[in-house]
């Protein structure tokens, strides 16, 4: 009986400590719990520097790009005044320059040095999608490589996610931040009728960076349904303040040469 009695408290001594270790994991696992209205705070902190800067900015990185016609990857250059206007420079795979993307205004540019050539498109998803296969506004789209979003609904915080603390901004768009720091994790929301896109951020560690109020994305990927499109952006080496692009440099294609088409011109302004 004395036997027994010490391989039942064995047994129950070991389930008890089993018991104990899975509830240490859950409480690892379980993310810190930050009222809603710190992140939000902390999110409308870090929306106000990216508006504030840096208004040109200049990074380098690889862009890889699925779509339902091809796929293909290649290293680029980008160089930006804000957002509104900006210039993606593609390279060959011998790094020559194989082509240029220049987006100003209401106006968005593929330059074609092989061919001489430039087209051009207004500045809307139709435009982005004749020129490069994805339906999304230029303008979005170079505000999410910033980081950039628009404010949030009144107490629209809720709940944390794995993904981190669920928003709603004013446009409709779901955003998904990080409780610490308010940066956006991942954003959702209508990339045009029956399609829906999604942005998910990998983000530097500020410790391993140089200090600056200005922490931008180390990559984005963009995935969209319909079409089914996959963007891949990875972005090193940002640089602040930089030379902004100008208009001798939007406009030089023409100056010296090249052909201009306009396939949608029957939908510019």
């Amino acid at each position: 009986m004395k036997f027994l009695t010490l391989i039942r408290t064995l047994v129950i001594g070991s389930t008890l400590t089993l018991s104990a270790c899975a509830s240490l994991d859950d409480l690892r696992e379980t993310p810190h719990a930050v009222p809603g209205g710190v992140v939000l705070e902390r999110y409308q902190k870090d929306q106000e520097l990216r508006r504030q800067g840096p208004t040109h900015w200049a990074v380098d990185g690889t862009l890889e790009i699925e779509t339902p016609d091809q796929g293909r990857r290649n290293r680029i250059e980008l160089l930006g005044s804000g957002w509104s206007q900006v210039r993606m420079r593609v390279r060959g795979p011998f790094q020559e320059i194989a082509a240029e993307l220049h987006a100003r205004d209401d106006r968005v540019r593929w330059v074609d040095p092989e061919h001489r050539k430039v087209t051009e498109v207004p500045a809307t998803s139709e435009g982005l999608y004749h020129l490069i296969g994805v339906p999304i506004e230029p303008e979005h789209l170079f505000a999410w490589i910033m980081g950039e979003a628009e404010s949030l609904l009144p107490a629209s915080t809720l709940p944390l996610e794995p993904a981190g603390a669920r928003s709603e901004s004013r446009d409709g768009e779901r955003l998904w931040l990080d409780p610490e720091n308010g940066r956006i994790r991942e954003r959702r929301g209508n990339a045009g009728p029956g399609s829906h896109y999604r942005a998910v951020y990998t983000w530097p560690d500020p410790a391993a960076r140089r200090a600056s109020a200005h922490l931008m994305p180390e990559s984005i990927q963009i995935t969209l349904d319909k079409p089914k499109v996959r963007m891949e952006f990875v972005l090193r080496n940002w640089r602040y303040p930089a030379e902004g692009p100008t208009k001798n440099q939007f406009e030089q294609a023409l100056d010296v040469g090249f052909s201009l088409l306009r396939p949608l011109d029957s939908s510019m302004p």
